[in-house]
């Protein structure tokens, strides 16, 4: 797929700023306008260019190519081809018709080994076997009759469905991934025949996107993420979930900032198109709840942890995720070990800003055959190399994302203490910080490394010192003792004044590190007076009070909440609420 360009992005964003058009269908048509001007093979494109009714000739001619070419299939094929398809449709001639079906025919469509996959997988399955029923096994390309095909995805969809709303998603809250699951839930709620099958689409959807708004700040997605590529993590406007969130919360309002600062990875970007193309609309709530920042608030949740197949005891351990989300900023975390491999990112504080890498974190960049083994079925030898073959980074020293099983996160509102326990022999002995070069300030000064972006203020203190290293965009702050720790402190303009009384607060402030080499565990009183007491073996004491992640809830804040297990989500804004019950497929408001 062709990048997201913000040349491009800039285009639909001038057109629609807030003041003169806020509204959802003013964006999706001038989304629209941009995406059927493009001419990549993708079925994004070829269903803009048809509805819009911009290059009928064009759209058939991408579409033709991208029936022909055997070297594309897989999962995203399946539904975004069949979504494409059934966009189109009424438009298309006889030939197209006939080779869209052989496609489904004789196309190794793979069903792949992972959440999102079987998501788009069996999305595009039920909606081919909807559109031609009552056909033989010989004429699929998995041997199955129409039948088998559209029960089996029914099934494994009504599963997905039911699981994510009472213990979670395994590949949750991620800004990268986002677009595999909202992207074929359009779909299927557009074109589903069946009432409840349509009506369940329509539930998900809110999910995510509610899941999305109440950890969402002006397009950034904020908090611990199970999966998230390197590129969108040091550039969190750059990831696919800030066009949904222009999309459908408006925000950010990228009129008023300079194109040029910005460097989105390249892949990806028009999948949106299918949101503007559908009847999905958002919740007005949801908006709200994704775009009212006039007060700071505490969201916290429980997610599950994606199927362990060996070396566990537990198939899907729960997360225990804590943020917090103000006007300015948030900071957010998971409470750490191995959660998901390859692409888990633990903590972060995202601030807003006019410049892109708006973001500071720490992480152990771990590496193992033996973490990957708990998730992926092939001999732990050669899990590593293979690993690194599709994502270039894992085995690498100075990667940005990582699960770690010797890292561990205590949060309360503003505060956080990361500790971190490397073992010795491990392949990579240290841990990093991430600090973007375009800080307003960056200090250190009697243990403390002082940040300032615009009105946000972060300050880190590290239990070990370390060393910094220039890169391209940022400073990396590397520290080699493998008994660590890091106190982080965020405030603002808006709630502590000015930078100077932020950094006389931090005066205030006592860390206790006497038992940290023997027992690995810190006491620490916040500038706020918040005494709070960590231990890496899992014990966490806040003014005395012994906390127990198992109080997180499914999800509890002001916006969204639920009980784990329940399969009820209510959603809050005022005095609206939509209660979403995944036990009865209604919605009750």
């Amino acid at each position: 797929m062709k990048p997201l360009l913000f040349a491009a992005l800039s285009l639909l964003l001038g057109a629609c700023t807030v003041q003169d058009d806020p509204v959802f269908d003013a964006r999706s048509t001038r989304l629209l306008e941009v995406v059927s001007a493009e001419n990549e093979v993708s079925p994004y494109v070829i269903a803009a260019k048809v509805r819009t009714g911009k290059d009928l000739e064009g759209a058939c001619l991408l579409l033709d190519s991208l029936t022909r070419d055997r070297s594309i299939g897989g999962m995203f094929y399946a539904y975004s081809l069949i979504g494409a398809y059934l966009f189109t449709r009424d438009e298309l001639p006889d030939s197209l018709h006939a080779k869209v079906r052989q496609a489904f025919r004789d196309r190794t469509m793979y069903r792949g080994d992972t959440e999102n996959h079987w998501v788009m997988y069996y999305t595009g399955l039920y909606l081919a076997a909807q559109t031609w029923p009552g056909e033989g096994r010989d004429a699929w390309f998995n041997g199955k009759s129409s039948e088998e095909n559209f029960q089996e995805a029914a099934e494994w969809l009504g599963h997905w469905m039911t699981m994510s709303a009472t213990i979670g998603q395994g590949e949750f809250d991620s800004p990268t991934y986002i677009t595999t699951f909202l992207t074929p839930m359009i779909v299927l709620h557009e074109f589903a025949e069946d009432h409840v099958m349509k009506k369940r689409a329509r539930m998900m959807l809110d999910l995510l996107f509610a899941d999305f708004a109440a950890e969402h700040l002006e397009g950034n997605y904020g908090g611990g993420h199970s999966r998230d590529y390197p590129e969108d993590i040091i550039n969190p406007l750059g990831a696919p979930s800030t066009m949904w969130a222009w999309l459908y919360f408006g925000k950010p309002e990228f009129a008023q900032w300079e194109e040029a600062r910005y460097r989105p990875r390249n892949r990806g970007g028009w999948e949106t198109a299918f949101g503007a193309l559908g009847s999905y609309r958002l919740p007005s709530m949801i908006r709200s709840m994704a775009t009212d920042r006039s007060e700071p608030y505490v969201h916290t949740e429980t997610k599950r942890v994606r199927n362990i197949i060996r070396l566990g005891s537990e198939k899907n351990p729960p997360v225990y995720k804590y943020t917090y989300v103000t006007s300015d900023y948030i900071l957010g975390s998971l409470h750490g070990g191995i959660l998901q491999p390859i692409q888990q990112h633990t903590w972060d504080v995202t601030y807003v800003s006019a410049k892109p890498n708006n973001t500071i974190f720490t992480l152990h960049p771990y590496s193992s055959g033996k973490e990957l083994a708990m998730f992926f079925p092939e001999e732990i030898k050669f899990l590593a190399d293979e690993v690194d073959r599709y994502h270039l980074v894992y085995t690498s020293p100075d990667k940005w994302n990582s699960s770690s099983p010797y890292e561990r996160t205590f949060q309360y509102r503003n505060t956080l203490i990361v500790l971190y326990n490397i073992e010795k022999g491990e392949i990579q002995p240290h841990i990093d910080g991430f600090f973007p070069k375009n800080l307003d300030e960056r200090v250190q000064s009697e243990g403390w490394i002082l940040c300032r972006a615009g009105r946000v203020y972060v300050a880190l203190r590290p239990v070990r010192r370390g060393e910094w290293i220039e890169e391209n965009v940022n400073w990396r702050w590397r520290s080699r003792h493998l008994k660590n720790g890091v106190i982080v402190e965020v405030g603002s303009e808006q709630e502590d004044g000015s930078w100077e009384n932020f950094r006389a607060s931090l005066r205030s402030t006592q860390l206790d590190t006497s038992v940290f080499n023997s027992a690995l565990s810190v006491s620490y009183r916040n500038r706020h007076g918040i005494d709070m007491r960590f231990s890496f073996d899992g014990i966490r004491m806040l003014n005395e009070k012994l906390i127990h992640l198992e109080d997180y809830g499914f999800f509890d804040g002001p916006f969204i909440q639920s009980e784990r297990g329940s399969g009820r989500i209510t959603l809050r804004y005022g005095d609206q609420s939509r209660t979403l019950d995944f036990n009865t497929a209604e919605i009750i408001e």
